[in-house]
C-alpha cells in the first residue's frame, strides 16, 4: 500500500499547483478518482479502509502544493523593488557560482538599509561582476544595488525564467560590478553546516583555480562542469554537439550521472571483490558480503562527488535516491526498490512541494528509476545473482561471459534511461536525441571508468595538497578533449539534431503510460508486441512535428520578446515565412536559440523563406548566425553595410558556412511579392557601400541606425510597417514618403530612443496600434517618457514586449479586422470565487489550448 499512497500524494502535489486555475475541473477530476476507488472496492481489489487512505492522501497532497504556491505570493522585498539603490546585509546561503563574467550569490537579506533601516527576510540573486574577493557559503557580507524583480522574456510557449527564479523561492535579483561591489563583514559561518559548506567552497575554489591554471579549453570548461559542477565554462559548441549526440546528462551532476557513476563503482567493486583470493574472500563474507561492501565504498564516492558540486538541491535529491537505492540493496529488497524511490521522493517533495514541477527533479528522478528499474528486472530475471548466501562461493564467470553481462546491463540502463526522459528531453529542449542510444554505450563507460574516477583523484589531490597545479594535468587535458573531439565528431552524424515541438502532455502521459504497461505487463503476449508499435507511433509523430494551427488565408506577425532587442516573426497566408532580425547574443544566452528557434520549433516551422538583417547592430542580428545554421534558409536580406566587430564576423562566417548568397537592398525595392501579399523597402536610399570595413574608422551608431533596413508588408487589406532603428534623419524620409507614416500596425523606431522622437512623423502617423520591443530594466532608459506621451497624446494603443510580452497579430485577407493578443494575456489567471467563475476556468483551458 506505501507505493500507491505515495503515487496518490505525488499526483496531488502535481495538480494542487492548478487548483487556483482551474478548480471545477479539478474537483471533477477528484470525484472521478473516488469514483474509480469506489469501483476497486465493490470487485474487491481494493479495501475500504484503502481507498479512503488513497483520497485523503491526494486531497492532503493537493493542499499541500496550493498553500505552498501560496506562500511564494508572499514577497517581504515588494516594496523595495525599484530603481533607487538600497544597501542590503544578508548570509550567502548556497554555493557560491564561479561563471567567466564574476560571481553568483544567493544571499539571504537580514538587514536593509533605504529611507531607515530595518530588519527583513528574502532571498536575493545577486550577480558580482568583475570580483576582487573570494567569498564562499556563511559568509555575511553586505552591498548597494538596485533591487528587481525577478524578470527574463516572455513569449508563447516559451521558457519563463523570472517564474522559475520565483519558484526557487528567489524574490529579488540584482547586479553590482567591479572592485568593492560586495564587501565581507565576517569570514566565519555561524552554523556548523555553514562551516562545512564554507569549506567545501574553499576546496572548489582551490580546484578551479588549478584546472584553470593546468589544462586549455575544452578540457577546462569539461572538467570545471563535470567534477565540481560549474556548467557555465563548457564552451556552447562543445555543449551542442552532446545535446545532438544524446549525451548531455554526462556534462550535469544530477540524477542520470550520479546514478550512473554509482552504478560503475559499485558493479566495479563488487567485481574485484569476487575476484579476490578465496581465503580473502571467506574471512569478508564474514563481516561483509561483496554486496555490501560494494555498498560501502560507493556511498561515500557518490556523497564527495556531490559535496563537490556543491550540494545544490537537484545534486542533493539526486544523492538521496542513490542512497536508497543502495540502501535497499544492502537489505537485499532489489525487489522493492521503486517503493524506496517513491518514498525517497516523498520525503524530497514535503518540505519543497514545487521541485515537483522542476526539471532537475523530474529528470534527476526519473533517470534514477529507470536505472532502478534494470536492477529490479535483471534480479527478477535472475534471482540467484543477488543472493547474499551463495554470492561469494559461486564459480565466478569467464571474461567473455562478465563482459557480455555487464555490455548487456549497460545498454538496458542506457535504452531504459533514454526512454525513460525523452518526453522531457523532447518538451523542454525541443530534441529527440535519438543517437544517444548508441553514443552513450561508448561515451557512459569512458566517462564513468577513466574521466570521472581520474578527474575525482586530481581534485582531491588538489585538496589534500594544496597545490597550485592540478595533478596528472596533462592525462586529463589528453582524456578531456578526446572526450569533446569523440562526441562533436559523433554530433556531425547526418539527422543527429532532430528538433521537434514540444509534444503535448497528454500524448506524454500515453507514451509513459504505455511504456510503464510494457514493464509490468511484457510477459502477455499481446503487450510484448502492442506497446512498442504505439511507443514507435508516438516517437513518429513527435518526430514529423508537423506545422501547427497555420491557415491558408491567415496573416501572422510575431513580435518576440528578446530582451533589449528586435525579432518579428512573418507568417503570410501562402504559407511563406519571414523572419525581421534576430534579437542579442550573450555570452550565455543566444536569443536565436532560447526565443527564435523554440517558437519555430512549437508552430512545426523548418524553413525560413527569408531573413531580414535590418542593419548590423549585436542588439539586431547577434542571434541570427545559430538561425542561420539551423533552420533551413531560402533568401538572406540586408543593407549591405560591413563592420569590423566580432558578432558580425560571426554573422557572415554562418553566412559563408551554409552557402546562403547575401542580397544587399534599398529603397524602391521589393523583398518579396507573394500574391496580395508584397514585402518592400522604404528605406533607406539603395547605395553601394565599401565591401570592407576600416576598423580605424567604424561607422557611427547614429548612421547604422539611419541606415537600417524600414519594410512595409501589405497584405490584402492590411498593411505593418517595421521601423527597424530609423532615427530623426530616417524619419525625416518616411514622412514625406507616402506609405512610410501610416499602416494597420506600426514597430515604433528604434526601441522607443528619444533620438528616434520625430515629431513631423508622430503628428502624420496613422496606425491601428503600435509595438515597441524593449527590454525589461534596460541600461538605455528605453522607451523615453517623451516617446511615450507622444503616442500617447495621438490616441495610438501601445503594446510593449517588457510588459506584454511576445505581441500577436492575426488578421485575414477576407475582413480588414484584426486581432492583437499579446503573451502576458495567455497567462493563467486565477479563478475568483463569484458569479463568473466557470467563465474566468474556461478562459484558462482556452489559453492551454493556443
Amino acid at each position: 500500500m506505501i507505493l500507491p499512497a505515495v503515487v496518490a500524494y505525488l499526483a496531488g502535489l502535481w495538480l494542487g499547483l492548478f487548483l487556483p486555475l482551474f478548480p471545477l475541473s479539478l474537483l471533477g477530476a477528484l470525484l472521478s478518482f473516488g469514483l474509480a476507488l469506489t469501483c476497486l472496492e465493490q470487485r474487491g481489489s481494493l479495501s475500504r479502509w484503502g481507498g479512503l487512505l488513497l483520497f485523503a492522501v491526494m486531497v492532503i497532497g493537493m493542499g499541500h502544493a496550493h498553500w505552498a504556491a501560496m506562500s511564494k505570493l508572499e514577497n517581504p522585498l515588494r516594496a523595495l523593488l525599484t530603481e533607487s539603490p538600497v544597501k542590503v546585509q544578508g548570509v550567502i546561503v548556497a554555493p557560491v557560482r564561479q561563471t567567466p563574467d564574476g560571481l553568483i550569490l544567493l544571499v539571504e537579506a537580514r538587514r536593509i538599509f533605504a529611507s531607515e533601516p530595518q530588519a527583513i527576510h528574502g532571498r536575493i540573486r545577486l550577480t558580482w561582476r568583475e570580483p576582487d574577493a573570494a567569498l564562499v557559503y556563511g559568509d555575511e557580507v553586505s552591498v548597494t544595488t538596485r533591487l528587481r524583480e525577478p524578470y527574463g522574456t516572455l513569449n508563447p510557449g516559451g521558457f519563463e525564467y523570472g517564474a522559475y527564479l520565483q519558484r526557487k523561492g528567489i524574490q529579488a535579483v540584482a547586479t553590482v560590478s567591479g572592485p568593492n561591489g560586495v564587501t565581507r563583514l565576517t569570514q566565519e559561518p555561524v552554523t556548523l553546516w555553514g562551516r562545512l559548506m564554507g569549506r567545501v567552497d574553499h576546496w572548489r575554489q582551490a580546484i578551479h583555480h588549478a584546472a584553470s591554471t593546468s589544462l586549455s579549453p575544452p578540457a577546462t570548461g569539461l572538467f570545471l562542469g563535470m567534477i565540481i559542477g560549474e556548467q557555465s565554462f563548457i564552451e556552447q559548441d562543445v555543449r551542442d554537439a552532446f545535446m545532438a549526440s544524446g549525451t548531455v546528462h554526462i556534462l550535469s551532476i544530477s540524477g542520470s550521472h550520479l546514478g550512473l557513476l554509482a552504478l560503475v563503482v559499485f558493479a566495479g567493486t563488487r567485481w574485484s571483490v569476487r575476484r579476490l583470493p578465496a581465503s580473502w574472500l571467506e574471512r569478508v563474507s564474514i563481516y561483509l558480503t561483496a554486496t555490501q561492501l560494494a555498498v560501502v565504498i560507493t556511498l561515500p564516492i557518490v556523497t564527495l562527488y556531490m559535496l563537490l558540486a556543491g550540494a545544490e538541491m537537484a545534486t542533493v535529491r539526486s544523492w538521496i535516491m542513490i542512497v536508497v537505492c543502495s540502501l535497499g540493496v544492502w537489505l537485499g529488497r532489489e525487489r522493492h526498490l521503486i517503493t524506496a524511490l517513491a518514498v525517497a521522493a516523498l520525503l524530497m517533495v514535503l518540505p519543497h512541494p514545487e521541485a515537483i514541477h522542476d526539471i532537475s527533479f523530474q529528470l534527476s528522478y526519473l533517470s534514477v528509476v529507470a536505472i532502478g528499474m534494470v536492477l529490479v528486472f535483471k534480479k527478477n530475471k535472475d534471482p540467484d545473482t543477488g543472493s547474499l548466501e551463495n554470492e561469494e562461493l559461486r564459480e565466478a564467470p569467464s571474461w567473455w561471459t562478465n563482459l557480455r553481462e555487464k555490455g548487456q546491463l549497460a545498454w538496458l540502463v542506457t535504452l531504459a534511461v533514454s526512454l525513460t526522459t525523452l518526453p522531457l528531453v523532447a518538451y523542454y529542449f525541443h530534441q529527440i536525441p535519438w543517437l544517444g542510444l548508441l553514443t552513450n554505450m561508448v561515451i557512459v563507460p569512458m566517462v564513468g571508468i577513466l574521466v570521472i574516477p581520474l578527474g575525482l583523484l586530481s581534485a582531491i589531490m588538489v585538496v589534500i595538497s594544496g597545490g597550485e597545479t592540478l595533478p596528472f594535468a596533462t592525462v586529463n587535458q589528453w582524456l578531456f578533449d578526446l572526450l569533446a573531439q569523440g562526441v562533436v565528431g559523433l554530433a556531425q552524424v547526418p539527422g543527429a539534431t532532430w528538433y521537434v515541438a514540444s509534444p503535448s502532455l497528454s500524448s506524454i502521459v500515453v507514451f509513459w503510460g504505455v511504456l510503464a504497461g510494457w514493464v509490468v505487463l511484457r510477459h502477455r503476449r499481446s503487450i510484448r508486441w502492442s506497446c512498442p508499435i504505439i511507443l514507435v507511433v508516438i516517437l513518429s509523430w513527435w518526430a514529423w512535428s508537423p506545422r501547427a494551427h497555420w491557415d491558408p488565408g491567415l496573416l501572422r506577425v510575431t513580435f518576440l520578446d528578446v530582451g533589449q532587442g528586435d525579432a518579428t516573426f512573418l507568417e503570410l497566408p501562402d504559407g511563406q515565412t519571414v523572419l525581421i532580425d534576430g534579437g542579442p547574443a550573450y555570452r550565455r544566452l543566444d536569443m536565436g536559440r532560447a526565443v527564435i528557434g523554440p517558437y519555430l520549433w512549437n508552430r512545426g516551422i523548418q524553413r525560413i523563406d527569408h531573413v531580414i538583417a535590418t542593419h548590423p547592430q549585436w542588439d539586431h542580428v547577434g542571434g541570427l548566425p545559430w538561425v542561420l545554421q539551423t533552420f533551413e534558409v531560402g533568401s538572406y536580406w540586408s543593407n549591405g553595410v560591413s563592420r569590423s566587430q566580432m558578432f558580425y564576423q560571426r554573422l557572415q562566417a554562418a553566412v559563408q558556412a551554409v552557402e546562403i548568397k547575401e542580397y544587399v537592398i534599398g529603397a524602391g525595392k521589393d523583398i518579396m511579392a507573394s500574391g496580395p501579399c508584397n514585402l518592400s523597402v522604404l528605406s533607406p536610399p539603395e547605395t553601394k557601400p565599401p565591401s570592407m570595413p576600416d576598423p580605424a574608422k567604424d561607422i557611427s551608431g547614429t548612421d547604422l541606425n539611419n541606415r537600417s533596413l524600414v519594410t512595409r508588408l501589405e497584405c490584402g487589406p492590411h498593411s505593418l510597417l517595421f521601423t527597424a532603428d530609423a532615427e530623426h534623419q530616417a524619419l525625416e524620409q518616411l514622412q514625406l514618403t507616402p506609405r512610410g507614416h501610416s499602416a494597420t500596425i506600426v514597430k515604433v523606431p528604434h526601441h522607443g530612443a528619444k533620438s528616434s522622437l520625430h515629431d513631423g512623423w508622430v503628428k502624420r502617423l496613422e496606425a491601428q496600434a503600435m509595438v515597441v520591443s524593449v527590454g525589461s530594466h534596460n541600461r538605455y532608459g528605453h522607451p523615453d517618457s517623451e516617446v511615450i506621451a507622444a503616442y500617447e497624446a495621438r490616441g495610438i494603443p501601445l503594446y510593449r514586449t517588457d510588459r506584454d510580452g511576445a505581441v500577436i497579430i492575426q488578421a485575414s485577407l477576407e475582413s480588414p479586422d484584426l486581432r492583437i493578443r499579446t503573451a502576458q494575456q495567455q497567462q493563467f489567471v486565477p479563478v475568483a470565487l463569484n458569479e463568473n467563475f466557470w467563465s474566468q476556468e474556461w478562459a484558462n483551458w482556452q489559453r492551454l489550448g493556443n
